[in-house]
């Protein structure tokens, strides 16, 4: 058995710069909540899993996958299976709502797959958006949730193993974070050996 077995997500920085940002380590499974580690650690483990090629120096493993070891072209069928959802959504500024969900699903599908609408419908009527207006609209008109909301049904379409979310619950109101709040809990619902990484601030409330 490999230590590596269970492993979803570990980043090792560059041994100069462990000293201020020590390591990543996450069992496969469940939701996983990443505190601040600083800006940088930040962009350099999303770089590193987004082209899955850590820095010089660094060490990436991903789904219980050193990716230094891989062979040539697994390294980017693992990367099909890692949902990214960044901070503000995500979605291309020229396409409307519709077309960001559904358009990436044609890179990797030769059909639309059947019941795709009234699978986007469900997910966004679940977590409290007008689904038909908000597929409507272009991004410069979503509010701020509902740029992310579509990132993250967009994502979900993938049904990727591992999700890696960019503090879903930024910059929104009380009502629409404790709604974003529920993304995990939603992905894992229906991919429950899935692994899902929030990477955002949690203040410290130990003192």
């Amino acid at each position: 058995m490999s230590e590596l077995d269970g492993v979803a997500l570990g980043y090792e920085p560059a041994a100069e710069d462990q000293r201020r940002a020590g390591r990543l380590w996450i069992e496969a499974g469940g939701s996983h909540v990443v505190p601040a580690v600083g800006a940088a650690f930040r962009a350099a483990l999303l770089a590193a899993v987004l082209d899955m090629r850590p820095r010089k120096g660094a060490r990436l493993v991903v789904l219980g996958a050193d990716i230094a070891a891989l062979p040539p072209g697994a390294s980017a069928r693992l990367r099909g299976q890692v949902g990214f959802l960044p901070a503000n959504g995500g979605l291309i500024s020229h396409l409307n709502g519709w077309e960001n969900i559904a358009l990436p699903l044609g890179y990797h599908q030769q059909a639309t797959p059947r019941g795709l609408a009234s699978q986007v419908y469900a997910m966004l009527e679940q977590f409290g958006a007008q689904a038909h207006a908000l597929l409507a609209k272009m991004p410069e008109d979503m509010t701020s949730y509902e740029r992310k909301l579509a990132g993250y049904v967009r994502m979900r379409l993938g049904n990727p193993r591992l999700v890696l979310a960019e503090d879903p619950g930024g910059g929104l109101g009380a009502q629409e974070r404790r709604r974003a709040a529920g993304f995990a809990a939603a992905y894992l619902a229906d991919n429950p050996e899935g692994t899902f990484v929030q990477l955002e601030d949690v203040p410290d409330e130990s003192g």
